[in-house]
């Protein structure tokens, strides 16, 4: 084993001393071999290649426990749980769907026939394609991927179903210079098929494959929190509430009492003390000697400290899920244009999310049309969150129309040139 191991090594170091070589000689060669093989190795990527079977971890050597640790954070601390909410619901803006270079008039209905019944059909019993995103924005916000399956028919003409794949079990192994997706689960692994399994990585780290989970910033801080609220609800119900305080004075000790019968009268009457104390009514009074004094002790704690340390401490969590104040019903501002700010920067973070929901929908529709009798092609347009100002909004819309408009009839720019220009071609 030694011996092969040894020979494996050298043969490695012989390769890379080969390629270092090919790099180094003359121009033409040098530029074959960039454009065939890359420099530069991925993160995880192994010097024995084909020998052991290691998954890619997860970014800087997160455990694949932490997945679990993040679903259980979405489901049991308010603020994560609506953070999660409310980002699947910016991002649920819908679609339109058109039907684009269709060979006929014909081909143009059945295509746009096909993709409807494809919208009804996928994600069987939980509201078709809408359901479909609905789980596939709640996997992306929680563990910072998304998986999907495309199920064929059995003539393999269309698609049967597209279902979402549990992220925590997907693993990825390198194999033949391509990244290929397992499914783990007891320690069994599937293979699943590439050309069929659609995974997107919110945040992706360089070479690595899986996303980076907006949570994985917050378990430190979560603890803090979460005990800081234990710790406040203790103190709250301790200083809340007023107290008796009961002092009591024992007698002098009489002439000829024992040090035992003194110690046993006095015990005596603490304790019948305090069985009267401890079935009073709140409309019964006490009647004692003099040698009993009664005070109440009021709470003096200020709520005003621990809500500044939870304030605090909810802001980095805001800022963990990528948030701004005003969406989790805080804001800091006195001004319209501070919400406004807030607003617009989430609506990018929208766009860009939905850029590549915008890419898998395609790539289903084609994948339903490509074995279409006839020929048309599907492009989806992902809808906006409504403007704060739709006024404000609809006179910035008329102005640029306007303006390239004038463009086209001073001859600057053709027509098709001024619908790119504002987006419509």
């Amino acid at each position: 084993m030694a011996r092969w191991l040894d020979w494996l090594r050298g043969n490695a170091k012989a390769a890379v001393a080969s390629q270092a070589a090919v790099q180094v000689g003359t121009f033409g060669s040098r530029e074959h071999a960039a454009s065939s093989l890359p420099l530069s190795l991925a993160e995880d990527q192994r010097l024995w290649r084909g020998v052991g079977s290691e998954y890619v971890t997860l970014p800087n050597n997160t455990p694949f426990s932490m997945l679990q640790v993040y679903r259980f954070l979405g489901d049991a601390i308010p603020d994560v749980s609506d953070a999660i909410w409310t980002w699947k619901r910016l991002c649920q803006t819908g679609y339109d769907i058109e039907i684009i270079k269709p060979s006929s008039d014909v081909a143009r209905r059945r295509a746009q026939r096909l993709l409807h019944e494809l919208d009804q059909r996928v994600n069987t019993g939980d509201r078709g394609m809408d359901g479909l995103l609905d789980v596939f924005y709640t996997s992306l916000f929680t563990y910072g991927a998304a998986a999907l399956e495309i199920v064929l028919t059995q003539s393999r003409e269309s698609i049967f179903d597209v279902i979402p794949v549990d992220v925590w079990t997907i693993r990825f192994r390198r194999e033949d210079g391509q990244l290929q997706p397992y499914q783990v689960i007891d320690g069994e692994a599937i293979r699943l098929p590439r050309e069929r399994f659609i995974y997107v990585g919110l945040d992706r780290d360089g070479t690595n494959p899986y996303g980076r989970s907006m949570l994985r910033a917050l378990p430190f801080v979560l603890k803090i929190q979460q005990r800081l609220i234990e710790d406040m609800a203790k103190a709250t119900h301790n200083a809340g509430w007023s107290k008796l305080h009961v002092r009591y004075t024992p007698d002098e000790r009489q002439r000829g009492e024992s040090a035992e019968a003194y110690e046993k009268r006095i015990n005596g009457n603490f304790d019948s003390l305090r069985e009267k104390l401890s079935g009073l009514k709140v409309d019964q009074n006490l009647v004692t000697y003099d040698n009993v004094q009664i005070d109440v002790i009021h709470g003096n704690q200020h709520a005003h400290i621990f809500y500044e340390n939870h304030k605090a401490i909810e802001e980095q969590v805001i800022t963990g899920m990528h948030l701004m104040p005003i969406l989790l019903g805080r804001n800091y501002g006195t001004t319209e244009t501070y919400g406004t700010a807030q607003f617009e920067i989430i609506n990018r973070h929208v766009e860009a999310v939905n850029r590549s929901v915008k890419r898998i929908l395609e790539r289903l529709y084609g994948f339903e049309l490509a074995l279409m009798w006839g020929y048309a092609e599907a492009r989806v347009k992902m809808r906006g969150n409504r403007t704060v100002d739709v006024l404000r909004e609809a006179n910035a819309r008329s102005r640029e129309i306007a303006n390239a408009i004038q463009l086209r009839d001073a001859g600057f720019i053709n027509h098709e040139e001024a619908s790119k220009t504002l987006g419509i071609g």
